[in-house]
């Protein structure tokens, strides 16, 4: 069992790895559906923890906002939107620059 603990880590790892070495990449490919700085921060907020309402009120916008950029998410395979459960990104990525977005308007502290 402990090989099999190991493997993961491994896999997590090079998934990391993978992530970062195409970080560029995959900023520009969510920059085709995160068009606006609100749309950014939805982005950040979808983590798996926080429903549609949350984030809509999180961002400031109606929650129909925040289920149209899902869809768009869910439509483009970057957002999983599992009936009953928060959505999730896939790609557990958040450009840094989107993350200052969320710091900054929060004075400081992420929820991200």
């Amino acid at each position: 069992m402990s090989e099999s603990k190991e493997e993961l880590s491994e896999l997590k790892k090079i998934s990391k790895i993978l992530l970062l070495a195409n970080a560029e990449t995959i900023e520009r490919e969510l920059s085709k559906i995160a068009t606006s700085d609100v749309r950014k921060k939805m982005w950040v907020l979808i983590d798996g923890s926080r429903s549609q309402t949350d984030i809509a009120r999180a961002v400031g916008v109606t929650q129909a906002a925040v289920s149209y950029f899902i869809s768009a998410a869910v439509e483009a395979q970057l957002v999983e939107n599992p009936p009953g459960k928060p959505p999730r990104r896939v790609l557990d990525y958040v450009p840094p620059s989107w993350l200052e977005l969320v710091v900054l308007e929060q004075g400081g502290k992420s929820n991200a």
